[in-house]
Protein backbone atom coordinates (compact mmCIF):
# COMPACT_ATOMS: atom_id res chain seq x y z
CA UNK A 1 0.00 0.00 0.00
CA UNK A 2 1.33 3.25 -1.13
CA UNK A 3 0.90 6.69 0.78
CA UNK A 4 -1.73 7.82 -1.35
CA UNK A 5 -3.55 4.72 -0.57
CA UNK A 6 -2.77 4.99 3.20
CA UNK A 7 -4.20 8.34 3.32
CA UNK A 8 -7.57 7.58 1.54
CA UNK A 9 -8.00 4.50 4.15
CA UNK A 10 -6.82 6.36 6.98
CA UNK A 11 -9.95 9.26 5.93
CA UNK A 12 -12.73 6.56 4.88
CA UNK A 13 -11.99 4.63 8.30
CA UNK A 14 -12.01 8.21 10.68
CA UNK A 15 -15.46 8.62 8.26
CA UNK A 16 -16.51 5.38 10.14
CA UNK A 17 -15.58 5.61 13.30
CA UNK A 18 -17.22 8.99 13.32
CA UNK A 19 -20.66 8.05 11.96
CA UNK A 20 -20.71 5.20 14.88
CA UNK A 21 -19.68 7.25 18.00
CA UNK A 22 -22.21 10.01 16.79
CA UNK A 23 -24.58 7.69 15.94
CA UNK A 24 -24.30 6.48 19.51
CA UNK A 25 -24.24 9.61 20.77
CA UNK A 26 -27.40 10.86 19.40
CA UNK A 27 -29.78 13.22 21.08
CA UNK A 28 -33.42 13.66 19.80
CA UNK A 29 -33.85 16.76 21.60
CA UNK A 30 -30.44 18.25 19.73
CA UNK A 31 -32.16 19.25 16.51
CA UNK A 32 -28.77 20.43 15.07
CA UNK A 33 -26.76 16.82 16.06
CA UNK A 34 -29.70 15.03 14.16
CA UNK A 35 -29.18 16.79 10.81
CA UNK A 36 -25.57 16.36 11.33
CA UNK A 37 -25.85 12.71 12.02
CA UNK A 38 -27.98 12.29 9.02
CA UNK A 39 -24.97 14.30 7.17
CA UNK A 40 -22.40 12.25 8.22
CA UNK A 41 -24.84 8.94 7.45
CA UNK A 42 -24.94 9.93 3.97
CA UNK A 43 -21.43 10.28 3.72
CA UNK A 44 -20.66 7.00 4.97
CA UNK A 45 -22.83 5.20 2.34
CA UNK A 46 -22.09 6.92 -0.10
CA UNK A 47 -18.80 6.24 -0.03
CA UNK A 48 -19.39 2.89 1.10
CA UNK A 49 -21.17 2.12 -2.03
CA UNK A 50 -18.73 4.23 -4.33
CA UNK A 51 -16.14 1.78 -3.14
CA UNK A 52 -18.23 -1.42 -4.14
CA UNK A 53 -18.67 0.11 -7.71
CA UNK A 54 -14.94 0.96 -8.13
CA UNK A 55 -13.51 -2.60 -6.90
CA UNK A 56 -16.35 -4.01 -9.12
CA UNK A 57 -15.12 -1.74 -11.89
CA UNK A 58 -18.29 0.16 -12.16
CA UNK A 59 -18.91 3.61 -13.05
CA UNK A 60 -19.87 5.81 -9.45
CA UNK A 61 -19.39 8.95 -10.87
CA UNK A 62 -23.77 9.29 -10.44
CA UNK A 63 -23.26 9.09 -6.42
CA UNK A 64 -21.67 12.52 -6.54
CA UNK A 65 -25.38 14.29 -7.37
CA UNK A 66 -26.73 12.41 -4.42
CA UNK A 67 -23.83 13.55 -2.28
CA UNK A 68 -23.68 17.23 -2.84
CA UNK A 69 -27.89 17.48 -3.42
CA UNK A 70 -27.66 15.32 -0.09
CA UNK A 71 -24.75 17.25 1.85
CA UNK A 72 -26.78 20.56 0.78
CA UNK A 73 -29.70 19.64 2.34
CA UNK A 74 -28.69 18.79 5.92
CA UNK A 75 -26.34 20.95 6.32
CA UNK A 76 -28.44 23.52 5.37
CA UNK A 77 -31.07 22.71 8.05
CA UNK A 78 -28.30 22.21 10.42
CA UNK A 79 -26.43 25.50 9.89
CA UNK A 80 -30.32 26.63 9.98
CA UNK A 81 -30.56 25.51 14.11
CA UNK A 82 -27.13 26.63 15.24
CA UNK A 83 -27.34 30.27 13.26
CA UNK A 84 -31.30 30.46 14.82
CA UNK A 85 -32.33 32.07 11.08
CA UNK A 86 -35.52 32.87 12.91
CA UNK A 87 -36.54 36.14 11.12
CA UNK A 88 -35.61 34.09 7.99
CA UNK A 89 -36.42 30.81 8.18
CA UNK A 90 -39.36 30.30 5.29
CA UNK A 91 -36.93 32.39 3.41
CA UNK A 92 -33.69 29.94 4.09
CA UNK A 93 -36.20 26.81 4.12
CA UNK A 94 -37.66 27.91 0.43
CA UNK A 95 -33.88 28.36 -0.77
CA UNK A 96 -32.82 25.34 0.04
CA UNK A 97 -36.02 23.37 -1.13
CA UNK A 98 -35.83 24.99 -4.51
CA UNK A 99 -32.35 24.23 -5.03
CA UNK A 100 -32.89 20.57 -4.34
CA UNK A 101 -36.16 20.14 -6.17
CA UNK A 102 -34.55 22.07 -8.99
CA UNK A 103 -31.78 19.43 -9.36
CA UNK A 104 -34.15 16.64 -9.38
CA UNK A 105 -36.51 17.79 -11.67
CA UNK A 106 -33.16 18.39 -13.65
CA UNK A 107 -31.47 14.95 -13.09
CA UNK A 108 -35.34 13.48 -13.75
CA UNK A 109 -35.58 15.02 -17.24
CA UNK A 110 -32.32 14.54 -18.00
CA UNK A 111 -30.84 11.10 -16.90
CA UNK A 112 -27.61 11.21 -19.04
CA UNK A 113 -26.68 13.93 -16.57
CA UNK A 114 -26.57 11.29 -13.91
CA UNK A 115 -23.43 10.11 -16.34
CA UNK A 116 -21.28 14.00 -15.59
CA UNK A 117 -19.32 15.98 -13.21
CA UNK A 118 -21.30 19.18 -12.71
CA UNK A 119 -19.64 21.90 -11.48
CA UNK A 120 -22.50 24.02 -11.58
CA UNK A 121 -24.15 21.41 -9.25
CA UNK A 122 -20.94 21.24 -7.11
CA UNK A 123 -21.14 25.65 -6.99
CA UNK A 124 -24.28 25.84 -6.47
CA UNK A 125 -24.95 23.51 -3.47
CA UNK A 126 -21.42 24.67 -1.60
CA UNK A 127 -21.09 28.16 -2.02
CA UNK A 128 -24.28 28.79 0.17
CA UNK A 129 -23.11 26.22 3.18
CA UNK A 130 -19.95 28.22 2.92
CA UNK A 131 -21.00 31.17 3.40
CA UNK A 132 -23.33 29.96 6.75
CA UNK A 133 -20.00 28.24 8.06
CA UNK A 134 -18.44 31.61 7.91
CA UNK A 135 -21.56 33.64 9.78
CA UNK A 136 -21.09 30.31 11.97
CA UNK A 137 -17.71 32.10 12.91
CA UNK A 138 -18.66 35.48 13.32
CA UNK A 139 -21.40 34.55 15.56
CA UNK A 140 -19.09 32.22 17.88
CA UNK A 141 -16.33 34.88 17.82
CA UNK A 142 -17.96 36.48 21.40
CA UNK A 143 -19.01 33.00 22.87
CA UNK A 144 -16.20 32.04 24.60
CA UNK A 145 -18.30 29.34 26.49
CA UNK A 146 -19.88 27.32 24.38
CA UNK A 147 -17.61 25.79 21.37
CA UNK A 148 -19.89 23.59 20.31
CA UNK A 149 -19.24 22.20 16.77
CA UNK A 150 -16.30 24.80 16.44
CA UNK A 151 -14.40 21.78 15.55
CA UNK A 152 -16.67 20.54 12.74
CA UNK A 153 -17.22 23.93 11.43
CA UNK A 154 -13.44 24.44 11.75
CA UNK A 155 -12.67 21.42 9.46
CA UNK A 156 -15.95 22.06 7.13
CA UNK A 157 -15.01 25.71 6.11
CA UNK A 158 -11.59 24.55 5.09
CA UNK A 159 -12.19 21.56 3.36
CA UNK A 160 -15.36 22.37 1.86
CA UNK A 161 -13.84 25.91 0.67
CA UNK A 162 -10.82 24.29 -0.50
CA UNK A 163 -12.20 21.24 -2.35
CA UNK A 164 -15.25 23.55 -4.13
CA UNK A 165 -11.91 24.78 -5.85
CA UNK A 166 -10.29 21.81 -6.41
CA UNK A 167 -13.63 20.09 -8.12
CA UNK A 168 -14.67 23.49 -10.34
CA UNK A 169 -11.08 23.71 -11.05
CA UNK A 170 -10.43 19.95 -12.08
CA UNK A 171 -9.78 19.87 -15.25
CA UNK A 172 -7.10 22.28 -15.21
CA UNK A 173 -4.08 21.82 -15.97
CA UNK A 174 -0.93 18.69 -16.62
CA UNK A 175 -1.57 15.28 -15.47
CA UNK A 176 1.26 15.17 -12.59
CA UNK A 177 -0.54 18.78 -11.13
CA UNK A 178 -4.17 17.13 -11.15
CA UNK A 179 -2.77 14.33 -9.57
CA UNK A 180 -0.78 16.76 -7.01
CA UNK A 181 -4.07 18.28 -6.39
CA UNK A 182 -6.40 15.82 -5.51
CA UNK A 183 -3.46 13.78 -3.25
CA UNK A 184 -4.08 17.50 -1.18
CA UNK A 185 -7.83 16.86 -1.08
CA UNK A 186 -7.79 13.46 -0.19
CA UNK A 187 -5.37 14.57 2.77
CA UNK A 188 -7.61 17.78 3.55
CA UNK A 189 -10.53 14.93 3.92
CA UNK A 190 -8.39 13.18 6.56
CA UNK A 191 -7.29 16.68 8.24
CA UNK A 192 -11.55 17.59 8.25
CA UNK A 193 -12.44 13.61 9.37
CA UNK A 194 -10.14 13.93 11.98
CA UNK A 195 -11.90 17.69 13.88
CA UNK A 196 -15.10 15.43 13.54
CA UNK A 197 -13.70 13.16 16.04
CA UNK A 198 -12.47 16.01 17.95
CA UNK A 199 -15.74 17.25 18.26
CA UNK A 200 -17.07 14.42 19.39
CA UNK A 201 -14.25 13.83 21.87
CA UNK A 202 -14.43 17.51 23.53
CA UNK A 203 -18.46 18.05 23.06
CA UNK A 204 -20.39 14.44 22.98
CA UNK A 205 -18.25 11.83 24.85
CA UNK A 206 -19.51 12.74 28.29
CA UNK A 207 -22.97 12.02 27.56
CA UNK A 208 -21.63 8.99 26.15
CA UNK A 209 -19.84 7.70 29.04
CA UNK A 210 -22.89 9.00 31.33
CA UNK A 211 -25.21 6.49 29.70
CA UNK A 212 -22.53 3.88 29.67
CA UNK A 213 -22.20 3.61 33.47
CA UNK A 214 -26.29 3.54 34.16
CA UNK A 215 -25.74 0.27 32.41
Amino acid sequence: MNIDDFIVNAGYFILTLNTLVFVISYNEKNKALKYFIMYLMLCFLIQFYSNILHDLGQNNLFLSHYFFIGQFLFLSFFFSKLLNFKKFKILNRCFTFLIVFSFIFHLNKQPKAFERWSVFEIAITSIPLIIYSFFFFLKNLNHSTNKKYIYFNSGFFIYTLCSTLIFILGNIGSREMKLFVWDVNAFLYVFFQVLIFVEWYRNFRKPLILTSKKR
